[in-house]
Order: C-alpha cells, then sequence, then structure tokens
C-alpha cells in the first residue's frame, strides 16, 4: 500500500518505483501459481493484472496514460535532432546519436520488441558492448526485470550507428572512466533524467513539437508506432 504515495512527483525515484511495482506484480504473479505453497494458489488467478498503482511524476517512465507519438511527429523529431546545434562542443553529436538510438524502432519502420531501446538502456550502453557482423550492428544492453549484469544482443540502426560514430571523438573521458557509452561534459554516465531533457531540448526547436517537448517522455518516444515499411 506505501507505493500508492511513495515517490510521486520525485523524478530521481521514478525508476526505483517502477522497479518496486514489478517486483509486487511478480510476487502476485508467484502466489497465483498453485505450486507456490506446495498447494491451492495462495491468491485468485489475474490478481497480479489487478493491481493498480498510482501515477507517478511528470519524468516517470513507463506508466499508463503517455501520449505517444505520432510516425510524423517521430520525423519531426528526428530532423530536428539532424539541425540542434546545442551550445557545447559535443552537444549537437551527442543529442543526435540520443535521439536517434530512442527512435531506433522509427528507424527499422517497425515495432517489435527487440527493435525497441528504452531510455535507462541507452544510458546503460557501454562502448564494448558494440558487435559488428557484416553491415550488422548489435550492442548489448541490460534487460527490464532483470539481473543487473543481465545483457541481450540489441539490433542498431545503421543510421543510428552512424551518428554515434560522429559523437564518440567528442565524447568526454575522465582519470576512471567506466567505458560508458554516453558520458557528461565532465565525463561522468550520462543519467536517463538527463536524457529526457535533451530530447525535450532539441524537441522543442522544432516548430511542430513546441507544445509537446515540455511534457515529452523519453519512454513514449521508444513506445510511439513506428510507420510501417514500404513492401
Amino acid at each position: 500500500m506505501a507505493l500508492q504515495n511513495w515517490a510521486i512527483g520525485y523524478a530521481a525515484a521514478a525508476r526505483s518505483r517502477d522497479a518496486a511495482c514489478g517486483a509486487v506484480r511478480s510476487f502476485y504473479r508467484w502466489a497465483e501459481t498453485p505450486a507456490a505453497a506446495g498447494g491451492p494458489a495462495l491468491v485468485p488467478a489475474g490478481t497480479a493484472k489487478a493491481l493498480q498503482f498510482q501515477r507517478g511524476g511528470n519524468f516517470a517512465a513507463g506508466l499508463p496514460g503517455r501520449d505517444l507519438l505520432t510516425p510524423d511527429q517521430c520525423r519531426w523529431l528526428a530532423q530536428a535532432a539532424d539541425r540542434y546545434t546545442g551550445t557545447r562542443r559535443e552537444g549537437p553529436h551527442r543529442a543526435r546519436a540520443l535521439v536517434y538510438l530512442c527512435l531506433n524502432h522509427y528507424l527499422w519502420a517497425r515495432h517489435h520488441e527487440d527493435d525497441i531501446l528504452r531510455p535507462g538502456q541507452i544510458t546503460a550502453m557501454r562502448l564494448n558492448g558494440r558487435h559488428q557482423e557484416q553491415h550488422r550492428t548489435t550492442w548489448d544492453v541490460p534487460q527490464k526485470n532483470a539481473a543487473s549484469d543481465a545483457t541481450r544482443l540489441q539490433p542498431v540502426h545503421h543510421d543510428a550507428v552512424r551518428a554515434i560514430d560522429e559523437y564518440l571523438p567528442h565524447r568526454a573521458t575522465t582519470r576512471d572512466d567506466g567505458g560508458h557509452l554516453f558520458t557528461t561534459i565532465n565525463g561522468r554516465p550520462l543519467e536517463p533524467q538527463s536524457l529526457i531533457r535533451i530530447l525535450r531540448t532539441v524537441s522543442a526547436t522544432h516548430p511542430d513539437l513546441e507544445e509537446t517537448a515540455p511534457k515529452l517522455s523519453a519512454d513514449a518516444v521508444t513506445h510511439s508506432p513506428a510507420a510501417q515499411a514500404a513492401v
């Protein structure tokens, strides 16, 4: 019951809150199985799906009720990233790579789970996670609701790969660089909340996205439906 009011409106706690909600659902899914207690199920079937958690603040990711972008808006966001000039040397290159990764599924013109890169996965990507197989590029990315070291090879569109390659020469580092792909201007690993800020800043530069920019969610971008590929 404490989850109903915990972390509401606190952006920094959004991911922890989502993980806690996921843990509660997982417990009830386990409790629905007859073998959970060596006998009858502890709770009626469907209990886990029936659980309702109050929505978090504006920055919380993965919450219901988010306004997804249309395929046209995804295209406009990519255009904004192409034209973005930024205020620092690495700014436009990093922003373009981040936006293109958020639009990975859109670039593929498909909306399969294997093509969606979530904000937390993007900021957790590491330099040594890249794998090249002829013309195909995949990246080791962490998996949602899995062990911290659990990764899978996720295909990355070649346009996003080119954007990453253009960013790498401008990537800031520190003496104890941990190898995160995206870093701040001080060389620290980029946080998901910074990714949200960058997305909003870039989208605000496009006249057709100005009204959407202040409330844009990175998770909503990554889950927006992609236009169908031409047959």
